[in-house]
């Protein structure tokens, strides 16, 4: 099975990620995955999600209790972008065009995208590409020690292409946010719907990671994976053409009846071998951020439980969603 797009694909303006793991597949994606892999050790990321708490410290502390908050954005989104722009050693920026600018560049990969869909990718892809091209610059002229600052190092040394720079950095300063916050605000809809799974957070610590794990399992935040194969394959009886387009729905999968006992069920007792999800990939191409992502949303979730009993869902939460992916747009919760 190969990432790579088959000729017969309409050109993608998402190409513009073409030298990254978004495009690669291995020798090439081993190599452009270790452009950046030891900056996301276990022992790092200790070190990374400290400004994820100090994040968290500085939005609770001006929080009253029972006041309206955005689950996602406030709590999901802000916290995390401010993480990996420290990785980064960017500053903040605009965090919610930042946010938004990738939620229109992806819509592109919707299988049947909307009239207009083409136009606005282009136009977010370049707000992305400039924002961050501008960052790289000033970076240049005051370096720092960040990952954007080894990188661009790598690029004088000719180990790399100033076009690969880019298309990484673009990469991390915008996604991020998306995948952690969005857990972040399912997880909130969790603790409010299941009071006792809040406290379970509280005052359990070695079941937080099985809570993650189910919250993830249920709300996968990219929904399809695609895939072409590189020879004709048989799955589950079908014969599939080499070169076709195959399309793996995760939330299914992560929903199979034959693989997950009452699988639409939230129940994070499940045995970790039970438990096991797509909601962050599989083999090559698992999310290279999932480790911080997983590390972020427990310092979010264990610094709400510590402080507050009761997450209550002031309205309906508006997701905005296609076939590809989903997101928050609203999500107006209190903390009690």
């Amino acid at each position: 099975m190969s990432i790579r797009e088959p000729d017969w694909i309409q050109e993608n303006p998402w190409k513009a990620f073409g030298n990254t793991v978004l495009s690669l597949d291995p020798p090439n994606h081993t190599k452009a995955r270790r452009l950046f892999s030891r900056w996301f050790t276990p022992k790092l990321i200790k070190q990374w999600v400290e400004a994820t708490k100090t994040s968290m410290e500085e939005i609770l502390a001006g929080y009253k209790p029972g006041q309206v908050i955005d689950g996602h954005f406030d709590l999901g989104v802000v916290p995390t972008h401010t993480t990996m722009a420290q990785v980064l050693g960017f500053p903040d920026g605009e965090v919610e065009p930042l946010f938004w600018a990738l939620w229109n560049a992806m819509l592109i990969q919707a299988t049947d995208p909307a009239p207009g869909t083409r136009e606005k990718s282009i136009e977010s892809l370049d707000y992305m590409f400039n924002t961050t091209a501008k960052l790289l610059k000033e970076k240049e002229e005051s370096p720092g020690n960040g990952l954007a600052d080894e990188l661009l190092a790598a690029s004088k040394r000719g180990e790399i292409t100033e076009r690969e720079v880019l298309e990484n950095m673009v990469l991390f300063y915008m996604s991020g946010a998306p995948n952690p916050a969005y857990l972040v605000g399912a997880g909130l809809e969790i603790f409010a719907e299941h009071p006792e799974v809040l406290r379970e957070y509280r005052d359990n610590p070695g079941a937080r990671e099985q809570i993650v794990n189910e919250i993830a399992r249920l709300n996968p935040v990219e929904l399809l994976l695609t895939r072409f194969p590189t020879q004709d394959i048989e799955i589950a009886g079908i014969s599939i053409p080499a070169g076709s387009m195959v399309k793996f729905p995760i939330g299914a999968v992560n929903r199979d009846p034959k693989i997950f006992d009452s699988p639409h069920k939230f129940d994070f007792t499940r045995p970790i071998d039970a438990s096991r999800n797509l909601t962050f990939g599989l083999g090559t191409h698992s999310c290279a951020g999932q480790l911080i992502a997983r590390a972020e949303i427990d310092i979010i979730f264990t610094m709400i439980a510590e402080r507050f009993t009761e997450v209550t869902i002031a309205q309906e939460p508006i997701r905005v969603i296609t076939d590809r992916l989903v997101a928050y747009d609203k999500m107006p919760v209190t903390l009690s």
